[in-house]
């Protein structure tokens, strides 16, 4: 398993037919599911951040001058 392939698979973008191979190696091999877990791990950190990242954006927009007037004006 090389490196996109594991991130394909940790990010689910493999079929069913495509991740069948994977899932049968997974359960022989320790090092590979190593890999895998940290991937899970990381694109998880990703998404979380990218998460956090969103939610401080719309408060900082939300406490902005001109978002409290956009907001007065639709009210």
């Amino acid at each position: 398993m090389d490196a996109g392939e594991i991130e394909a698979y940790s990010l689910g973008d493999l079929s069913d037919r495509e991740a069948a191979p994977f899932d049968e190696h997974l359960l022989i091999c320790d090092l590979c599911r190593t890999k895998v877990e940290a991937s899970d791990a990381y694109i998880a950190a990703m998404r979380g951040a990218a998460r956090l990242i969103r939610q401080a954006a719309q408060q900082a927009a939300g406490s902005s001058p001109v978002a409290k007037v956009k907001a007065a004006g639709s009210a």
